[in-house]
Formats: structure tokens, C-alpha cells, sequence
């Protein structure tokens, strides 16, 4: 049977319209898990709705921020580092392997806190700028 014209659009229009739902959801899970992505492109993280976070070397992958694949790490009771997971060696994004940080390319390692452990990147993981203020902390 040959669709209609109207069929096509009608059909059309529900995907983007499904779409366009999922994304606002995104959104919505993003900020029902403590984390928001500010217009100026900074991201707020509510700690203390972050599981990961409530333990010593818990991490959460931010994605990027203003451009940097960013996670934060949880280094002791409320502090937490917010760190580039590009490495330093050759700028490829590093992997969280449960217990420290992994480059693909050329295995460098990374403590969870940064701190450089092994290979050719020769140093640690640089940080990106966070402030924590009433138990938010503010990345970017």
C-alpha cells in the first residue's frame, strides 16, 4: 500500500516531535540527577544528590564543559577536584577504569585524582576550574 502525502508528514512530524521529547527529557534527567548545564556553559553539580560522589574517589562524568571532557572526582570528605580528561600526552580522552584513569593511545595512567602514575604523558591531568559554594559545585 502506498503512503499518502499526509501519511508521510503526519508520520514525519511524530518522529521529530519524539525527538524533540527525548532531548527535553535528557534535560530533565540531567537536572533530577543534581547535575545542570547553564547557558554561559558552565555545569552546577549537586553533590549531595550524586551517589558517586558521596564516597572518597566516587567519579561523574560531566561530558564536556565549554569544550572539555570534564568528571569530577570526590577526594575526601566534601572536596572534590573537577579534571581535563584529555591526556596530556597526545590530547586523547582518557577512560575511568574503576580505580584510576586509563589513555587509550599510549597507556598513560592517572591516579583518580589526576595525579600522573605512568607513561609517556609525564605529567598529571590538568584541573578545570570549580568552585563549591553551599554544596554546589560549579565546573567551567
Amino acid at each position: 500500500m502506498e503512503q499518502t502525502r499526509r501519511q508521510f508528514l503526519t508520520g514525519a512530524c511524530a518522529l521529530v516531535g519524539a525527538g524533540l521529547g527525548a532531548a527535553l527529557l535528557a534535560d530533565s534527567a540531567d537536572a533530577a540527577t543534581g547535575i545542570k548545564r547553564k547557558k554561559n556553559g558552565q555545569v552546577e553539580v549537586t553533590v549531595a544528590q550524586i551517589p558517586d560522589l558521596q564516597q572518597v574517589d566516587g567519579v561523574v562524568n560531566l561530558g564536556t564543559v565549554k569544550g572539555i571532557p570534564t568528571a569530577v572526582v570526590c577526594t575526601g570528605p566534601s572536596t572534590y577536584i573537577a579534571l581535563n580528561l584529555r591526556c596530556p600526552h597526545a590530547g586523547v580522552s582518557v577512560r575511568d577504569t574503576g580505580s584510576e584513569w586509563l589513555c587509550p593511545a599510549h597507556g598513560s595512567q592517572f591516579e583518580l585524582d589526576g595525579a600522573f602514575i605512568s607513561g609517556p604523558a609525564g605529567r598529571a591531568l590538568a584541573p578545570v576550574r570549580s568552585r563549591l559554594r553551599n554544596g554546589v559545585l560549579t565546573v567551567g
